[in-house]
């Protein structure tokens, strides 16, 4: 293999390295933290989601507030699933939860 099928191979065995080479929000490149940035620019990296997108657990629980861009992890994580493993023919479903209002 060339050099640049096995970066390739590599990028796409971490989820956090493929979405960074691979996916776009909005049609923006994937950032999970950017070195010498203003304050208020960098804590909209989310850098803590890397952690998260690594782990290949087969149950993950996590308790968060509202609004931290999980949606996006969610759907990015399928992606990068749905991906590396299509030689096993994969169908995938994402459904968001319904919220419910204040009474």
């Amino acid at each position: 293999p060339s050099l640049l099928q096995l970066q390739t191979v590599m990028d796409m065995t971490v989820p956090v390295n493929y979405l960074l080479n691979f996916h776009k929000v909005k049609g923006h490149p994937v950032t999970y933290n950017i070195p010498n940035m203003d304050s208020e620019y960098a804590r909209n990296m989310r850098n803590w989601q890397m952690a998260i997108l690594n782990d290949q657990s087969q149950d993950k629980r996590i308790m968060k507030s509202r609004q931290l861009g999980f949606s996006e992890v969610g759907v990015s994580e399928l992606l990068w699933f749905c991906d590396t493993h299509s030689f096993d023919n994969v169908s995938a479903l994402y459904t968001f939860p319904k919220t419910c209002g204040a009474l």
